[in-house]
């Protein structure tokens, strides 16, 4: 197996580069013939500093190059300055309808472009949604992911970042709430340069999502002489990661299963992550030539995270070209292997009946129990004894228990055959 290649850039953001300073290519060329053509392409991709460029000639991620914008409405023509954060190649491309092409971040400033096309154009670029979408409540929030450290007087926290304008920021948080009005020390950095930002802040919003992640809404302070450092920093988080994704392939899990998406990546793709929703869960597979090289979905990972995600018939996916692992990933395993071991689990779940117990059913512990002697029940049993009669519920008890989820039906049956506990369904 290969060493797994990650997208990164390698230089720092446009704030600190020469705009004219770009590699000896030619030009790629995107033309926008309307004026309303340029001001969907504004909205979802420009005003982010990202674009999307359908090409076939080979270009490497981290590359400068020009990119120039042809505007005959108005016979115009702009260049600009750019750099390749992710390559749709033709493999991956025939999976999806805009074919093969990379996804550029534009180092020059956002805010000299937005002033140069409103001038020149005449016009007016504020960030209205592309059509048929609905505004958002801060237009100027955008998806960032960033590593953050909070610091506050009861210790210092780690988590994500998911979305951020200059004003604030929304931070992922596993296990971990910090209460609102807490102030904050917020230090921000990317694994893709070495940048980071550190600066003031207070916690003015909480929310628990799946998983145990905490949402912390966090409201950004600092003086008005330091927006000539926060601003290239925020822009550049943005416009790097709205570049990302614009080389993504989406799509739904149709009634054939994951399985069959599945394969079709890893069969095609050299390598990647294939994120994967439905309602509020969320899993993430990681592949190189193929072998699975870490599987989650919430708290559980390995092959039983496949397994649960391999019974998945609807759904969204969506493919990264970069691999984004844990510190401490699965052992990787051969494609088939992995699928193999999932079909194993799924065949015994199938045989057990998938609906034995309901995730939300509890258990009253026995006050007498039945089974002469607790010594006869396995380590397994007695472990999964333990979380019922604390009151977990068969959805937990399987979240935290490391055995297959076929293995923890059966001893849970186990459990209620010999009176150790009495089930109590959920409604």
């Amino acid at each position: 197996m290969g060493v797994p290649m990650q997208t990164s850039v390698q230089t720092p953001p446009a704030s600190k580069r020469d705009p004219g300073d770009h590699d000896a290519q030619s030009p790629l060329t995107l033309r926008y013939e309307t004026e309303e053509a340029l001001l969907d392409e504004f909205a979802e991709n420009l005003a982010l500093g990202a674009l999307f460029v359908p090409t076939k000639e080979a270009r490497t991620v981290g590359e400068r190059l020009e990119v120039r914008l042809e505007l005959p409405f108005c016979d115009i023509e702009l260049s600009l300055p750019s750099e390749v954060v992710a390559i749709l190649d033709p493999s991956v491309a025939d999976l999806d309808d805009r074919g093969p092409g990379i996804s550029v971040r534009l180092t020059g400033s956002l805010r000299a472009l937005h002033d140069e096309l409103r001038e020149r154009t005449g016009l007016d670029l504020r960030r209205a949604p592309p059509r048929g979408r609905q505004p958002r409540r801060n237009p100027e929030r955008a998806a960032a992911d960033a590593d953050i450290v909070l610091s506050t007087p009861d210790g210092e926290f780690a988590g994500q970042t998911a979305n951020l304008s200059y004003s604030g920021v929304l931070a992922l948080l596993q296990m971990k709430s910090i209460p609102v009005g807490t102030e904050v020390q917020v230090n921000l950095s990317t694994p893709v340069v070495e940048l980071d930002l550190c600066v003031d802040g207070r916690v003015i919003h909480v929310q628990r999502c799946d998983d145990g992640v905490y949402a912390h809404g966090i409201q950004l302070h600092y003086p008005a002489e330091r927006i000539d450092e926060v601003m290239p920093f925020i822009e550049f988080l943005q416009s790097f990661d709205r570049a990302r994704r614009l080389a993504n392939v989406s799509g739904d899990i149709d009634e054939r299963g994951l399985a069959s998406t599945l394969e079709m990546f890893v069969t095609t793709a050299p390598s990647g992550t294939l994120v994967l929703q439905r309602e509020d869960e969320t899993g993430k597979i990681v592949f190189s030539e193929n072998f699975i090289l870490h599987c989650a979905l919430g708290m559980v990972s390995g092959a039983k995270a496949l397994a649960r995600l391999c019974r998945w018939t609807s759904g969204r996916f969506e493919f990264h070209h970069d691999q984004t692992l844990p510190d401490s990933p699965d052992e990787p395993q051969p494609f088939e292997t992995a699928m193999m071991m999932a079909s194993v689990q799924l065949d015994e779940l199938a045989r057990i009946g998938f609906d034995t117990f309901r995730p939300n059913d509890t258990f009253d512990a026995c006050e007498g129990l039945s089974v002469a002697d607790p010594e006869t029940l396995t380590d397994l049993e007695r472990e999964i004894l333990e979380y019922a009669v604390d009151g977990f519920n068969v959805g937990a008890i399987a979240d935290m228990v490391a055995a297959p989820d076929a293995d923890i039906l059966k001893a849970l049956a186990v459990l209620a055959d010999v009176g150790a506990v009495v089930r109590r369904r959920s409604p």
